[in-house]
């Protein structure tokens, strides 16, 4: 009996954390927007050019108003890799820095979710996501 209860258990917590994956994935996406809206060009998190050089933020905005698209169509391989482009870029403040981070992770969690499942397109997303990562 009490294999059959952890069991129920352990089915009822991947149930709920499926659920709140998309939540998730909706609710890091809006502060990512949120960041790359209202964050005025301040100090740079990392070196590369001065504050006041708007080249970097330009691609960087273009980068997540691609991932943002990508999501909303729900292409999460191609917004995770817009924002590892975007990762890699100068000029970033720490918060634009850490939205773009907790947007890959809820992105690649709800993938890592629906693989487990046996979903062939999420399964597919990850390796493609997982190749950009090796190059």
């Amino acid at each position: 009996m009490r294999p059959f209860l952890m069991a129920l258990c352990g089915a009822a917590l991947l149930a709920f954390s499926a659920c709140g994956k998309k939540a998730e994935v909706k609710t890091q996406v809006s502060e990512l927007e949120k960041a790359f809206q209202t964050a005025a060009p301040g100090t740079p998190v990392q070196a590369g050019g001065p504050a006041s050089n708007q080249a970097p933020l330009a691609d960087a905005n273009a980068c997540v108003s691609l991932a943002l698209s990508a999501v909303r169509t729900n292409d999460f391989a191609g917004g995770v890799i817009a924002l590892q482009a975007v990762q890699r870029m100068s000029g970033l403040t720490a918060e634009q820095l850490m939205s773009v981070q907790r947007a890959m992770q809820a992105m690649t969690a709800d993938l890592l979710v629906r693989a487990s499942k046996g979903d062939a397109k999420a399964k597919a997303d990850l390796a493609a996501i997982e190749r950009t990562r090796s190059q």
